[in-house]
């Protein structure tokens, strides 16, 4: 048995993944301590430092290379590493993402991989190491394999989202206008990330929301997506909206607007909507294109699924909150924090899809 996973020609090899950690670790601690690698180890660690101070207090880690590790399988990587003896257990890898070393902190693995991530606790010497780099892997499938920019994948993420029962591959698939071996790959990126829950080679059963949306919107970014238009209404807000209203325009609020109708708090002072022909709703609204000072953002969206699930509140129409908040994420400040307030109700996973 071993922790090396299997081989990826695009990433670092092994030897090069440990020689950077091995660096990473010097570079941090105080210069007159010292370190040693052994590289053969009779147990299941592949390799271990020693770190010795002058005082002579030492420690002993027990290290396990991966070439990438997901989220799902670091309750068994733990397992295995920790019947290594050790003062204490590291995982290295050339890339871990946000939910893999979260993980990893919370069975009480340290880690460090090659873009800036690392966090390394011992007791004895005395050490915290805790240090955040990059978020995605340079050395990641290519797009089309991963993205859930493509429409087809943010229908099936807002399906996934706003659903009320369920889903199965081919249910799915009937949703997104796709092959289900398409959406079955996205399942399984979803499962492997503990993003969904799901029965074996059945339907998906639980969806961790806010992991959802977060993921979602590491491609999907709100402000490349759509094309926009701003405006300017001359009785402000208030009146844009009313005459959005009157006018009987299809249209869905999203963003900061959004975000006040779910919190009940006062309107941003620029809106933002989305709407089909920009250009043809500004004129029924008696609103004109400016380059700056604009109270109302026309969107244009790059797909109609922007229009799913949208909610009625004061006789105004609102984009599904999943969108608010994924576009809130993709918005300048104050929006991403109020994201963060939305997604904690998003923290615990949905069983059954049932309402949030």
């Amino acid at each position: 048995m071993t922790l090396l996973s299997s081989m990826n020609n695009n990433a670092p090899s092994d030897n090069v993944v440990l020689r950077h950690a091995v660096e990473e670790i010097q570079r941090s601690l105080p210069g007159h301590w010292s370190t040693v690698v052994a590289m053969k180890t009779n147990d299941l660690a592949d390799a271990r430092l020693t770190i010795k101070t002058p005082a002579g207090a030492s420690a002993a880690l027990a290290i396990g290379v991966r070439r990438q590790l997901d989220p799902r399988l670091v309750a068994d990587v733990a397992e295995a590493l920790r019947t290594a003896p050790a003062d204490a257990h590291l995982v290295i890898a050339p890339f871990l993402g946000p939910r893999t070393r979260e993980r990893l902190a919370e069975e009480g693995i340290g880690y460090v991989d090659m873009v800036g991530n690392m966090r390394l606790c011992l007791d004895r010497p005395t050490v915290f190491i805790s240090t955040r780099g990059e978020e995605s892997s340079p050395w990641a499938a290519e797009r089309s394999s991963r993205s859930l920019h493509a429409p087809k994948a943010c229908r099936i993420v807002r399906a996934l989202a706003d659903g009320d029962r369920p889903f199965g591959v081919r249910q799915l698939a009937a949703i997104a206008g796709t092959d289900p071996g398409y959406v079955s790959r996205l399942l399984d990126l979803f499962h492997r990330d503990e993003i969904i829950e799901r029965e074996p080679r059945g339907p998906v059963v639980a969806v961790h929301l806010a992991r959802l949306i977060r993921r979602w919107t590491d491609d999907y970014r709100f402000d490349q997506a759509h094309r926009f238009v701003p405006v300017v209404h001359p009785h402000g807000v208030p009146g844009a909206l009313a005459r959005l209203r009157d006018a009987q325009i299809p249209h869905a609020l999203t963003a900061r607007a959004g975000a006040a109708a779910l919190s009940g708090t006062a309107l941003p002072g620029v809106v933002a909507a989305y709407v089909d022909n920009p250009e043809r709703v500004a004129a029924i609204l008696g609103a004109d294109a400016v380059d700056a000072g604009a109270n109302l953002l026309l969107i244009d969206p790059f797909d109609p699924f922007v229009f799913e699930g949208t909610w009625e509140a004061s006789g105004l129409r609102y984009a599904a909150r999943a969108q608010i908040i994924a576009d809130l994420l993709g918005s300048p400040a104050p929006a991403p924090a109020q994201a963060a307030s939305l997604l904690e109700i998003f923290e615990v996973p949905v069983a059954n899809f049932s309402a949030v």
